[in-house]
């Protein structure tokens, strides 16, 4: 059964609710989350049944009562299938939702963003593939909330070998979770705009630095570095950023790598009316800019943090199959892979771990998440947590 926050559930199949020459009352789904029959279909053997007995099962959710939409058409049916990490980062965009939405009506609204800061550098310290594999493909319902803890936890992943004062390093992610606190609004509708920014979108845009950070003020946030981070967050190296068109060296360095974080972050989103870049592209024009828009330091970290082939990108192998990268190999160009289905052929009921260090499995490219074959809400049984 589905616990009173909506979330996944699963059982074993009940035998008694299968018969031969019927069909199913209940999709059937292997432990992993791949779907093995579909409600509808007729069992047609008693060897099936048993091995539908054996091998299935059943999911179940009680859909939370919520006024905003998903962020595609499939994602209430991804819902079902969030385990593992993609479940931890779900609920991770519920906090900070609540928080972004309500910041004027949470008692100690400071602690409750470092209380969600803390969960993200746990995550981030113990399962860094998982995290980048989450933000990749975790679906979300809403943007703003699941762009704050993207951005939040790759700036997790890129300090965790810098020498930097814990609560500095804290407070850096509190301020990626909350720098866009003035445009909840208008960052989930941008989501959805094909079109050029209205003169009315632009004010806002340019706009909330400022008065983000005196939302903060009335939310009981004391801290001034993180009200700089904020106020700075879009600031340029080219000195076009706002709201003060900053030179180069009035940059913090913190507010620069939050300034990188957010770009990478939504250049590796999707929108509705778009698909997300490739992570091997979204890299590449971030790494072409390098100290001239960005610290080179920050583009090589974050290059040597995410590797060629992120975990949660798409890939194809030279055994003509398209895989999903579970985890960072010793080298870039070999991590390892989920087999998901032959390029020409359907998905498999159960991913292939390959080896890309084994010649026969090498790493050809990175492809699209559409000729997988598999929805990305699937996936997330790949990491353990």
């Amino acid at each position: 059964m589905a616990d009173k926050h909506g979330r996944i559930q699963q059982a074993r199949v009940p035998g008694d609710l299968i018969e031969v020459g019927q069909s199913l009352p209940f999709d059937v789904f292997a432990d992993r989350g791949f779907l093995l029959m579909k409600k509808g279909h007729y069992v047609l053997t008693d060897e099936q049944k048993r091995k539908l007995e054996r091998v299935g099962v059943t999911q179940f959710v009680t859909e939370e009562k919520t006024d905003e939409g998903f962020y595609s058409d499939t994602a209430a049916e991804d819902k079902r299938l969030l385990p593992g990490p993609f479940d931890e980062m779900s609920h991770l965009y519920l906090r900070t939702r609540a928080l972004l939405r309500q910041a004027m009506h949470v008692k100690d609204f400071s602690g409750s963003v470092q209380s969600v800061a803390q969960s993200i550098l746990q995550l981030a310290q113990t399962q860094p593939d998982a995290v980048v594999a989450a933000i990749l493909l975790a679906p979300f319902r809403e943007y703003a909330p699941a762009h704050a803890v993207h951005t939040a936890a790759l700036l997790a992943l890129l300090t965790r070998r810098m020498t930097l004062p814990p609560h500095h390093r804290e407070i850096l992610l509190c301020a990626a979770l909350t720098m866009n606190i003035a445009q909840v609004e208008l960052q989930n509708e941008l989501f959805a705009q094909q079109e050029a920014l209205s003169t009315a979108q632009q004010d806002e845009i340019k706009s909330h630095p400022l008065l983000g950070s005196a939302i903060l003020r009335e939310a009981g946030v004391e801290d001034e570095l993180w009200h700089t981070l904020v106020q700075t967050h879009h600031e340029s190296w080219v000195g076009n950023g706002y709201p003060f068109a900053l030179k180069r060296d009035q940059i913090l360095p913190p507010a620069h790598i939050l300034h990188l974080a957010d770009i990478v972050c939504a250049k590796l989103t999707p929108r509705r009316y778009r698909s997300a870049l490739l992570p091997a592209t979204a890299l590449g024009q971030i790494f072409q800019r390098k100290d001239a828009e960005f610290d080179e330091a920050f583009t090589t970290l974050l290059i040597k943090e995410l590797g060629i082939y992120p975990p949660g990108s798409f890939v194809k192998l030279a055994s003509q199959e398209i895989g999903v990268v579970t985890y960072r190999g010793n080298k870039p160009s070999t991590p390892q892979v989920a087999a998901l289905r032959k390029i020409d052929g359907p998905a498999y009921a159960e991913p292939l771990i390959r080896e890309a260090r084994n010649p026969a499995f090498k790493v050809l490219e990175p492809c699209s998440s559409q000729l997988s074959g598999v929805r990305p809400g699937y996936l997330g049984r790949l990491w353990k947590l």
